[in-house]
């Protein structure tokens, strides 16, 4: 194996190693969130804490929960998206 092709591996083997630990990072950060929000933290307090706009903690975050018993996070499924056309029908 050349330099290169080494240089190659290893680049690739430290993306593997990166990618797991941000998804590691990403899911101990959605737990948090969870547990923030069903204890009562509001929308600014976790968009403060996390550097970002209430609203933007919201749309990312919103459909988190917490489950005290289990200790474990879960997502609800978001609600479908009305078109223009569904909207006017349903008004």
């Amino acid at each position: 194996m050349n330099r290169t092709e080494r240089l190659l591996v290893k680049a690739l083997a430290d993306a593997t190693a990166a990618a797991t630990e941000l998804r590691t990072v990403a899911a101990d950060l959605e737990t948090a969130v969870a547990r923030a929000l069903h204890w009562g933290a509001s929308w600014t307090q976790i968009g403060d804490t996390l550097g970002v706009t209430r609203q933007s903690a919201h749309r990312r975050f919103r459909h988190l929960h917490w489950d005290p018993a289990t200790q474990t996070a879960w997502t609800e499924p978001p609600l479908p998206i009305r078109t223009t056309a569904q909207h006017h029908r349903h008004r």
